[in-house]
């Protein structure tokens, strides 16, 4: 399986590709030291691949690095062992998408806005499996792949660094019953289920709430634990999907569904109006 880089293996490759700039040290150096080519050199330094620890101390030794940096690397080369999430991506999945679920998997928070279905880090199978039904003609993976791609993102709301998940659901996604009554009594079940989680808030947007944000479709907000990684925003459309990440206009969207998060129902509220609809399916 081909490598991809991670937030974790980019950072160890940044310090090192600083040091060795401060060292006025060439790649051609380093590999010659390691007795590897340059591009393997490159791809420590871009997050593809995890140094050795013999080869990542020899590095440190050619670019005369202090104990301090010394001890950064040995951090960033133990985090950057860590196992990520791992995510299973259907078939033909635009290339944003994937880096979308790349960033899901490696953040510490993801806010999400579902305007017209349960978002699908809370999807149950069946419900999945409705969805993947009424889009197929934009789904080149078989239906069960695609559904297990989806329901293998959920993995990342156990365990013990679980994303903090915050999704703000339009009232009308949960009347819509997608894939009959019994599908959708079991996800709003799951729905209520999902929201007793310390780490996942629900919110419902009631009808009476009237306009919203812009009103021009959903998006989730990634954010991470360290500061010098930045939030990003992903927008989610039928033919593919795009990053926002222009600091402002990530601001615009943080703004937003802050605004939008104070207008609706309480988590309390919510998981009663969500516990009503399931008794009115019955």
């Amino acid at each position: 399986m081909p490598t991809t880089p991670t937030r974790r293996k980019r950072r160890l490759g940044q310090l090192l590709a600083r040091l060795r700039s401060e060292a006025d040290k060439t790649l051609g150096a380093a590999s010659k030291l390691l007795r590897v080519s340059e591009p393997t050199v490159s791809r420590y330094e871009t997050g593809y691949v995890r140094p050795g620890w013999a080869a990542m101390q020899a590095l440190l030794a050619l670019y005369n690095a202090t104990d301090e940096e010394r001890s950064e690397a040995a951090l960033l080369w133990e985090d950057a062992g860590e196992r990520a999430t791992r995510i299973v991506t259907p078939t033909g999945s635009p290339k944003a998408f994937r880096a979308f679920l790349r960033a899901e998997a490696e953040a510490d928070t993801a806010r999400v806005l579902g305007p017209l279905v349960i978002p699908g880090l809370l999807q149950t199978h069946a419900y999945a499996r409705a969805i993947n039904a009424g889009g197929h003609q934009f789904h080149s993976a078989s239906p069960e792949r695609y559904v297990n791609a989806r329901l293998s993102r959920q993995a990342r709301l156990s365990g013990p660094a679980p994303l903090r998940l915050h999704a703000l659901i339009d009232e009308s996604v949960i009347h819509r019953v997608v894939g009959g009554p019994d599908v959708m009594i079991e996800q709003l079940q799951h729905l209520i289920t999902s929201a007793e989680r310390e780490n996942v808030t629900v919110q419902i947007m009631p009808f009476g709430l009237g306009a919203y944000g812009t009103m021009s479709g959903g998006f989730t907000i990634i954010g991470y634990a360290d500061p010098d990684d930045l939030p990003a925003v992903y927008l989610e459309y039928a033919a593919g999907g795009a990053w926002v990440e222009n600091v402002n206009d990530v601001q615009h969207f943080s703004g937003m569904f802050d605004e939008i998060a104070a207008s609706a129902l309480t988590p309390g509220e919510s998981t009663d109006l969500i516990r009503s609809q399931a008794k009115a399916l019955e």
